[in-house]
């Protein structure tokens, strides 16, 4: 049997530039799997998880906007044979996490950046703990952050023909069905010419479809809103119910959550690589002007809505945009290495991920983490039969919708969110009149044991 005289991750160059993106990936999802969270866990802001399961277990729709992609990707994941369904998910946003790494490394090579530097690039991003936390849990940031690199990689050429721009528009349509937030990459496709918007809008129109989907899946009562008709898909779509907390920070805390943003890059890349990624931007800056403005302006106008969002965890919306600074730090350690004029000098830049990774492993590791499920099966265990159990927190309702929808417990049960009961859509969906003025809990549930539910678990009378 003959051999390949060119095999992947042979001893030339070429061999490993070919491989480089696949090793990333296997490394990556490697330290992704030993950190997962084995069931569905609050750590890492992934309260919504249990939303989101169940929305795919369910086929019914989660929280506005519906993330119509997301969703689409989590119901084939929820069907793999292992693990609980929580678990399924956590390694779809462990498995995009990779492949975002994967993708920036592919995307480095192709602009001719040093295997190793992007290698070392590619691993830090995956070592980032924004992207790091998001992949160990059930929520969409990391798959976001797989489309938003698919979609900085793409705009890297110039498109040229119609099929380019096409497909282009394609890839930031899904992305956008993955997590609106995307949409602050539009300043990258100011490269597109004229000539071929028409090609590239009717991309982005059928990259959002699935959203034109949701009232196909949705075809019921919903907790969320009513997506039957225009008016209420059109607010369920464009997250009308959260409207109130975008640009919503006082501004007397402004310099706060600024400085927090700021200290948030540097703990991403570490401050040696946040100074690199300083050079990087000055040197791009200087050399690809525009490409270099239209990457700093959807950078900026993330940071900006994520600094602006009044949620204490509004800075994960900036998951996504790492993508961004890691392009520069990848030029910033490219300019530094050949300043040096030492060959063997880009070999350190592997140090950067590893020490990213020792830094950060302790703090962001999962594998043991049983709190949800020990709470859940506690406070399941202490309710009376037929109970109705009233949830106060998004984190208590989701979790109880999980335990019961999608693992089967205590099916005798009925879990009802304070705060949702206000809607009418989730009054039907309930059983209740959907009409206005909402009857009381007390009068609508009479005769059956009322339950309040909070983090210390049951209160029942």
């Amino acid at each position: 049997m003959s051999r390949d005289p060119n095999p992947c991750c042979g001893p030339r160059p070429a061999d490993f530039r070919r491989c480089a993106p696949g090793v990333v990936f296997l490394l990556a999802l490697g330290v992704y799997a030993l950190t997962l969270a084995p069931d569905l866990t609050w750590a890492h802001w992934g309260a919504d998880g249990g939303d989101l399961v169940v929305a795919a277990v369910a086929r019914r729709l989660p929280h506005p906007p519906g993330f119509p992609l997301y969703e689409a990707l989590a119901r084939a994941f929820v069907r793999l044979p292992w693990g609980p369904p929580a678990w399924r998910t956590n390694l779809l946003s462990a498995f995009l996490a990779a492949a975002t790494a994967a993708t920036l490394a592919w995307m480095l090579l192709r602009r001719g950046v040093d295997p190793v530097i992007a290698v070392s690039t590619s691993l830090l991003l995956a070592a980032t703990p924004l992207l790091w936390s998001q992949a160990l849990i059930t929520e969409v940031y990391a798959p976001a952050a797989f489309f938003a690199a698919l979609t900085v990689a793409w705009t890297q050429e110039t498109p040229t023909t119609s099929r380019r721009a096409f497909v282009g528009g394609c890839i930031w349509g899904w992305g956008l069905s993955v997590h609106p937030a995307l949409i602050f990459l539009a300043p990258l496709w100011g490269g597109v010419p004229r000539r071929l918007w028409a090609s590239w809008a009717s991309g982005v129109v059928v990259g959002l479809l699935p959203y034109a989907l949701l009232p196909v899946i949705g075809a019921g009562p919903q907790p969320w809103g009513d997506v039957r008709s225009l008016a209420g898909w059109w607010d369920y779509v464009t997250a009308r119910l959260y409207w109130g907390y975008a640009f919503a920070l006082p501004w007397e805390a402004l310099p706060q959550r600024f400085l927090a943003w700021l200290a948030l890059l540097i703990r991403q890349f570490t401050p040696v690589g946040a100074a690199l990624a300083a050079v990087g931007a000055t040197s791009l800056a200087r050399r690809e002007r525009l490409p270099f403005w239209r990457t700093a302006l959807a950078f900026g106008a993330a940071s900006a809505y994520a600094i602006g969002y009044h949620t204490t965890d509004s800075l994960v919306y900036l998951t996504p945009y790492l993508i961004i600074p890691a392009l520069w730090l990848a030029e910033g350690a490219t300019q530094v290495v050949a300043r040096l004029e030492v060959r063997s000098a880009r070999w350190w830049s592997l140090a950067l991920p590893l020490a990213a990774l020792l830094w950060q492993w302790g703090t962001l590791d999962l594998h043991r983490d049983t709190t949800a499920r020990e709470w859940w099966e506690a406070t399941l265990r202490a309710a009376p039969p037929g109970a109705v159990l009233v949830t106060a927190a998004d984190a208590h309702t989701f979790t109880l919708w999980y335990a019961q929808e999608a693992v089967g417990a205590r099916p005798d049960i009925t879990v009802v969110d304070r705060d949702l009961w206000a809607q009418a859509s989730y009054r039907q969906f309930m059983g209740a009149p959907a009409g206005d003025p909402a009857p009381a809990l007390e009068t609508f549930f009479a005769g059956r044991v009322r339950c309040t539910v909070d983090a210390a678990g049951l209160t029942c009378p």
